[in-house]
């Protein structure tokens, strides 16, 4: 069961930059939450992190950690990242202040 989804790209086609961010929370099958992020150029298997967490409250600090990364982007790559999808049913952005629709 997934609980939240993010996709994220960043494209600058001056500079030849492509990047995608995928972000998902689910349950595994012994109840542990599992926080995955698949990052890399658009177009390219990319790298893919998993985390295990038993608590909600360190899973919600990754996913900020991950996404407050994201939102440096305009001062690191000179472009920002778009949100391509989400699927938060639960809020999460919204109560941390992240707003990726900027």
């Amino acid at each position: 069961m997934t609980l939240f989804e993010c996709d994220l790209e960043a494209r600058l086609p001056a500079c030849n930059l492509a990047r995608a961010y995928h972000v998902v929370v689910s349950r595994d099958l012994f109840g542990m939450f599992v926080v995955e992020v698949t990052f890399g150029r658009i177009g390219a298997p990319g790298r893919n992190l998993r985390y295990a967490v038993d608590e909600i409250g360190a899973v919600r600090a990754r996913v900020r950690q991950v996404l407050r990364r994201r939102l440096t982007a305009p001062r690191r790559l000179g472009t920002a990242y778009r949100c391509r999808s989400l699927y938060d049913p639960e809020g999460w952005l919204t109560e941390d202040g992240l707003d990726l629709a900027a």
